[in-house]
């Protein structure tokens, strides 16, 4: 779990909620992976403006 300060929330790791029902939308800060992923999602240089980020709206 960590709390990214601009974002005023609690990331929290999904592998850690069985019940949980997840389905990815998205990948932010792709400029920095390490493993390239082939799924056909967006892939976000970093996060978004309104999240704390870099990127424009």
């Amino acid at each position: 779990m960590m709390v990214p300060p601009p974002l005023e929330m609690v990331d929290v790791c999904a592998g850690t909620l069985p019940t949980l029902a997840f389905e990815p939308a998205v990948h932010v800060n792709y400029a920095e992976t390490v493993c390239r992923m082939q799924d056909g999602l967006p892939k976000m240089k970093a996060f978004p403006e309104e999240y704390g980020g870099t990127l424009p709206k």
